[in-house]
C-alpha cells in the first residue's frame, strides 16, 4: 500500500481557508505600499523629463546664441519649448531707425517635445523671470544665451499633495520639495 493512501490525500477546507486568509493579508499589507510607489513614480518620471527638457533647452541656448522659453500652459499642464526670432522691421524715414520685433516659434529641435504631465499632476502656478505668480493661462521661464534661467519655480499639486520645483537659475538643476514654497528675496542694506 503507499504510504500516502493512508494518510491525506488532499487539503481540507479549513486548510485552503487559512492558506487564502494568509494570502489576503500579506497581500492588503504589501500592494498599497507598491502601488504608492509606482504613483509616486509619475510625479518622479515627469519631473525627470521637465530637467532633460530644461536642460536640452539651455544647451541649445548656449550653442547657438539664441535665447529659448520653457511655455507653462497651466489649465493643460504642459510644457513646450520654443526659441526666440527676431525680424528687422524696416524704418519709414531715413531718420526713424528700424524696430525689432522679437517673436517666439516652436523649438523644432529632435530632443525637446512637449511634456505633458500626468492627469493626476497638476500645475498650480510658476513664478515668472519678474517674480510674479502665475496662476492661470501660460507662464514662461526664460532661459538667455548663456544658459541663465529668469524665473525659478513651478508648484505641482498631486491629488491633496502639493510640490514645488525650484530651478537654480545658474545650473538649471530642479530640485523638489514637498510643500508650497516661495522663497522671499530681501535686499539688504
Amino acid at each position: 500500500m503507499n504510504k500516502f493512501a493512508r494518510g491525506h490525500s488532499g487539503f481540507t477546507l479549513i486548510e485552503l481557508a487559512v492558506v487564502i486568509l494568509i494570502i489576503t493579508v500579506i497581500s492588503s499589507i504589501t500592494l498599497p505600499r507598491i502601488g504608492n510607489r509606482l504613483y509616486a513614480s509619475d510625479l518622479k518620471q515627469s519631473v525627470r523629463r521637465l530637467k532633460a527638457m530644461v536642460a536640452v533647452a539651455r544647451a541649445s541656448a548656449a550653442s547657438d546664441g539664441v535665447p529659448r522659453r520653457i511655455v507653462c500652459d497651466i489649465p493643460n499642464s504642459r510644457f513646450t519649448v520654443e526659441r526666440e526670432v527676431v525680424e528687422d522691421e524696416p524704418a519709414d524715414t531715413d531718420n526713424e531707425a528700424a524696430d525689432l520685433t522679437v517673436e517666439y516659434e516652436p523649438d523644432t529641435s529632435v530632443l525637446t517635445r512637449t511634456l505633458t504631465l500626468p492627469s493626476n499632476v497638476k500645475i498650480q502656478d510658476v513664478v515668472t523671470g519678474i517674480g510674479e505668480v502665475e496662476k492661470e493661462g501660460i507662464a514662461y521661464l526664460r532661459i538667455d544665451p548663456n544658459g541663465m534661467i529668469l524665473g525659478n519655480r513651478i508648484h505641482l499639486k498631486k491629488e491633496d499633495r502639493d510640490y514645488t520645483l525650484v530651478i537654480n537659475p545658474l545650473t538649471g538643476r530642479i530640485k523638489i520639495e514637498d510643500g508650497y514654497s516661495i522663497e522671499v528675496y530681501r535686499k539688504t542694506e
